[in-house]
């Protein structure tokens, strides 16, 4: 992506900081159902989520606050691959 032809930079706040690193984690983690019409993701598979969470270190504390936000990024991820 020579010359300015990559996306443009993001700017990430601080407080979502823990559920991109969750998101990026289970970025191998989609559940995909393959049919005639080809892949359709239906979404991250919680249970790979969980352990990112733990093996991330995220406090128990912070885990449902972490999940609500990786949910939006989830669901925008969705509208993205199913184009």
């Amino acid at each position: 992506m020579a010359n300015g032809d990559g996306p443009p930079p993001f700017e990430l706040w601080p407080e979502h900081q823990e559920a991109f690193e969750v998101f990026h984690a289970c970025r191998t983690q989609w559940r995909v159902v393959a049919g005639a019409a080809g892949a359709w993701f239906q979404g991250l598979d919680f249970g790979a989520v969980d352990v990112a969470m733990r093996r991330l270190g995220i406090p128990r504390a912070r885990q449902r606050e972490v999940f609500l936000q990786l949910q939006v990024m989830e669901d925008e991820g969705i509208a993205v691959l199913n184009v």
